[in-house]
């Protein structure tokens, strides 16, 4: 690494090489295993973050749809305001899939289930705490996180390709027209 210190109009600069600690017997393998177990787990959570994301962003759309059509008229569109619910439902579910279900009860409590979300930090905490390389409890971790995943991803891809898709079809679909009949007045 190059090191850069400024102050003021001062700058000094220097090359720093970064070493294992000599205390411990740990193999460039371990490290290197280590270290692509740990990037790994890190693009599935940028994975899950987008597909959250996405989530959110379209339930963030059929909420303001189902605001707005209950505005318009509610009876002329109550079959677009029930899609709506219901999708936002479906991402409801998906939502409580990824982090749990909210639990409503005091004090400390703890959801019996266990989320692919937290699957995954569990493996990425073995994992970078170990200093001998992977062994089996981190690779049994690892695959039940990804099986976790890709078992909430599937979920989610047939979602946007069958519910999403067609609620977006018939949305898309829609006539709205925000203005209502004009009437005069007058005096008599």
């Amino acid at each position: 690494y190059k090191a850069v210190l400024s102050y003021g109009d001062i700058t000094s600069e220097t090359m720093i090489e970064v070493k294992s600690d000599p205390r411990l017997e740990v193999s460039t393998k371990n490290i290197d295993e280590v270290y692509d177990s740990l990037k790994e787990l890190e693009q599935w959570q940028q994975i899950a973050a987008d597909a959250v994301k996405q989530l959110v962003e379209n339930k963030s759309i059929a909420e303001k749809f189902k605001k707005d059509l209950s505005t318009l008229d509610k009876e002329a569109y109550k079959d677009q305001i029930k899609a709506s619910k219901d999708v936002i439902k479906s991402i409801n579910e998906l939502l409580d899939i990824y982090f749990g279900k909210q639990d409503d009860r005091q004090g400390i409590t703890r959801n019996r289930e266990v989320t692919p979300l937290q699957r995954l930090g569990l493996a990425g905490n073995y994992v970078s705490n170990s200093q001998n390389g992977l062994t089996s409890t981190e690779t049994t971790l690892i695959n039940h996180a990804k099986k976790a995943l890709n078992d909430v991803l599937t979920k989610t891809n047939t979602f946007f390709n069958e519910d999403w898709s067609a609620y977006h079809d018939t949305m898309k679909d829609l006539q709205m027209n925000p203005f209502k009949v004009v009437k005069s007045f007058k005096v008599d």
